[in-house]
């Protein structure tokens, strides 16, 4: 069964995808807490999973040679993972005639109540419009929190690769504690999302330092 930090994370993404960043007066305001399930026609957070579907929980390597290089389909980066993650292919509609493909590489260390997630998501943008980058942070960092009925503790700016981005914590009322990083590539219009969360609250452990610094760019 999947557990709910991995419910979590599933319901946190797909908000991100959906936020406004075009640059222009046609873009949509972020959506609102009542407004982050999944069509009816899409799978919920909740739904239980396939058996066997969730990796094996194994304890995280001290040896960053031992980590899993991911790498998504589409080839836009490169990340480690501490094991082998899940991917979590999604269609998100986005207007009644378009939608996007999302796909999440998520890991979970069940032993030791952490999970990991990357994601790489295109912004559809009006004809004619450009990808704002201060209005997409915001807004995936604003629907991010609502979709986990989280508050936000700490907030920078960063720069990552040439992308600039955001470094954020969250705790939801739970004592799960999230840290979100996301980059922003306006030249393609997409929206890098790297994710660590800790069911006992605490991210400051080596290997959440180790998989965000793993990122590397490889389509801009």
């Amino acid at each position: 069964m999947r557990s709910k930090l991995f419910a979590l994370f599933l319901a946190l993404t797909v908000p991100l995808s959906l936020a406004g960043c075009a640059g222009d007066d046609t873009a949509e305001e972020p959506a609102s807490p009542d407004a982050v399930e999944a069509p009816a026609d899409q799978p919920t957070a909740e739904a239980p999973p396939a058996p066997g579907e969730m990796p094996e929980a194994a304890e995280s390597p001290s040896d960053l040679g031992d980590w899993f290089t991911y790498e998504p389909p589409d080839g836009r980066y490169e990340i480690k993972f501490p094991n082998e993650p899940l991917e979590q292919n999604q269609s998100i509609p986005v207007s009644e005639t378009e939608e996007i493909e999302l796909s999440l590489a998520i890991y979970e260390d069940t032993s030791q109540g952490r999970a990991y997630m990357s994601g790489a998501n295109p912004i559809p943008l009006p004809e004619g419009a450009s990808f704002d980058v201060d209005q997409g942070l915001d807004g995936g960092r604003d629907n991010a929190a609502a979709s986990t009925n989280s508050e936000v503790e700490s907030e920078e700016s960063i720069n990552v690769e040439g992308l600039p981005g955001r470094a954020i914590v969250m705790r939801n009322p739970e004592g799960v504690r999230f840290k979100l990083m996301m980059l922003a590539d306006s030249e393609n219009a997409v929206l890098y999302q790297l994710l660590v969360g800790a069911q006992d609250g605490n991210l400051d452990f080596p290997e959440a330092e180790t998989f965000f610094e793993s990122f590397n760019l490889r389509q801009s």
